[in-house]
């Protein structure tokens, strides 16, 4: 055990013997592109292969390499510092470090990004979560996951999860001794065509190599149903295991979203969807952190917003539970920092919005499936109906890349093009003030 560490002690999180709460912001759409967070059509690898497809690969390894470079700055680091932040969660997709072509042939371009943002985590002293965001074959069958058939093939083939176990050896050989980062986010979201001896056996031997090569890290575990249910896990066997909960009750019930909903009972949904995901801690008894939560932000409805960003934070805080916001910066959706209506960046997002849109995609995954089921084999089981309207957004995915994403890139010149990453530097960023007050006064209040 390394007392320098973050480490796990009973229900708590510590460093030195004294307890530490981490809060933050989850980097989301970094080194995972979410295409509602980019205002784009497609998961991460579509988005990236029609950048190629039109500008060449060269010029698209160009353009993303700069997206993530602009994306994350010192000057992010200032600002998050400012705001008593002492936590970032990093979420990466697969493809920096496997390529799929070649499995065998390890990747180095994810170390690069990860060492100069742990770099920065060190000189402002702020803490990394390192979270596996995409993996082969998808853990869920969600764009999130970089699915691109709606089916999570992760759980079906071995050979995917024997990939992720060989890269998180990768990993924790590299950053065993880094006291800066506070933990190992093993794998995000896991969903679907999963059974408990596939779940606990993909924890267990990743669990096992990590310790080969680095002993002293937490490992944080996330829950089944996109971590939300900790049913399948057996008792946990390394004393440095913590777990993580998303939460987002909007998911659960919209209208708490409606500002014409009494403020009582909203906030009732709020504590019961919140202390159902407490199971965990009450069950294994170790700390709890909440590696997700977070709201589709409405600039018109600021005063709901923030009661609404008040009450998550203290439901964590008092039931000592460490939390990280989704997410710090992106297209003005859910960001506290985000391009300006003026930046390129926005401007393409505007243009794509008039053919495509992420709800409006979802809405008519559910029409389509509502017509097969009418048309043809009515009545489906709700849960079969669930799981299969992810395939048809996969399809509406492919669609929209090729009818929408593709046509709006072919627009754009490359001399053009190669400078909207800067859209996203932080001195080139609107910040939502209000909100970053709030939770800067909220850190401070705990």
């Amino acid at each position: 055990m390394r007392r320098d560490f973050v480490q796990v002690s009973g229900e708590n999180f510590v460093v030195n013997g004294e307890k530490i709460m981490l809060r933050g912001f989850s980097i989301g759409s970094w080194m995972n592109l979410e295409h509602f967070m980019v205002g784009l059509p497609g998961t991460d690898s579509m988005i990236r292969k029609a950048f190629a497809d039109v500008y060449g690969k060269k010029e698209a390894d160009e353009f993303f390499d700069s997206y993530v470079k602009e994306f994350l700055k010192e000057e992010d680091f200032q600002l998050l510092k400012k705001m008593g932040v002492n936590s970032i969660r990093l979420p990466f997709n697969y493809h920096y470090f496997i390529d799929d072509q070649n499995p065998d042939q390890p990747l180095e371009a994810g170390f690069y990004y990860l060492d100069r943002v742990l770099k920065l985590c060190e000189k402002y002293e702020i803490y990394a979560i390192l979270d596996l965001h995409a993996v082969p074959g998808g853990q869920n069958p969600d764009w999130h996951a970089d699915n691109k058939t709606g089916v999570s093939q992760f759980w079906d083939f071995a050979c995917f999860r024997k990939q992720a176990v060989q890269l998180w050896k990768r990993i924790a050989a590299r950053y065993a001794d880094n006291r800066w980062i506070a933990g190992y986010d093993v794998l995000n979201e896991p969903f679907s065509g999963l059974t408990a001896e596939q779940f606990n056996g993909f924890y267990d031997e990743a669990i096992a190599a990590i310790r080969e090569v680095d002993p002293d890290h937490v490992l944080l575990l996330e829950g089944d149903d996109f971590g939300r249910s900790f049913e399948l896990f057996h008792e946990p066997q390394d004393p440095q295991i913590a777990y993580a909960v998303h939460y987002y009750p909007f998911v659960i019930d919209m209208d708490v979203l409606d500002e014409n909903v009494d403020d009582e009972q909203r906030m009732k949904v709020f504590e019961t969807v919140f202390y159902r995901q407490l199971r965990a801690k009450e069950r294994f008894h170790r700390p709890i952190w909440c590696g997700e939560t977070g709201l589709e932000f409405n600039r018109a409805q600021s005063g709901l917003y923030k009661r609404m960003i008040e009450k998550t934070i203290d439901l964590c805080e008092t039931n000592n539970i460490s939390w990280s916001l989704w997410t710090y910066k992106d297209a003005q959706v859910m960001g506290i920092m985000f391009p300006t209506d003026e930046s390129d960046w926005m401007k393409l997002v505007r243009n794509v919005a008039k053919t495509w849109s992420h709800h409006g995609e979802m809405e008519r995954s559910a029409e389509i499936m509502n017509w097969i089921e009418k048309e043809y084999y009515e009545p489906f089981d709700p849960d079969f109906w669930y799981r299969t309207e992810f395939r048809i957004r996969s399809i509406l995915h492919a669609v929209a890349v090729e009818q929408t994403l593709k046509t709006n890139l072919k627009a754009i010149p490359w001399e053009e093009m190669k400078q909207y990453p800067k859209s996203f530097a932080c001195e080139n960023c609107h910040k939502y003030d209000d909100m970053i007050q709030q939770i800067s006064e909220l850190i401070s209040r705990y």
